[in-house]
């Protein structure tokens, strides 16, 4: 398999072709564009499989700001992913994320682990669950939703 490129690119389609082709599903693979419009429209954002492929190699005018927050949210990311210039080199962000000590704990405990593949594999599998669960029980809105460093908390 090829190489993925560090940098999602400059223009929104690029931006979204570069998710598809690095952020794995629960099971590893590439998500499918049929599956994430799928869920896009489960999640209220009606758009056909058709429409977001079009979207994704270019060949659709970039969507509207509710569509860019769906698909923001689909794959973790702030809607800013596909607005912001990409001057930033690729490890500000990383910067940027691990200066939350709850990223930085979880990034120690996976070094710490020495996992294998398939172990890593199981435990992104196990956040996008968790993921999924907040998102339906309503502990949290979208990826897009939460920036570095904010939590995310009920009070009851």
């Amino acid at each position: 398999m090829a190489e993925q490129p560090h940098h999602p690119g400059g223009t929104f389609a690029e931006r979204l072709d570069w998710l598809f082709r690095t952020t794995p599903d629960p099971t590893g693979k590439p998500y499918s564009v049929r599956h994430v419009a799928g869920e896009l429209t489960r999640r209220g954002c009606r758009i056909s499989h058709t429409h977001l492929n079009n979207l994704r190699q270019g060949r659709a005018p970039d969507p509207r700001r509710s569509v860019i927050e769906a698909i923001a949210g689909f794959f973790g990311r702030p809607c800013s992913f596909f607005t912001e210039p990409t001057d930033r080199e690729p490890d500000d962000d990383l910067a940027r994320l691990l200066a939350d000590p709850a990223i930085r704990q979880v990034a120690r405990r996976l070094v710490d682990a020495r996992l294998s593949p398939e172990g890593h594999a199981v435990v992104v599998a196990v956040i996008e669950q968790v993921r999924r669960l907040e998102i339906a029980t309503g502990l949290r809105q979208t990826g897009a939703t939460r920036g570095a460093g904010s939590r995310t908390s009920r009070t009851g």
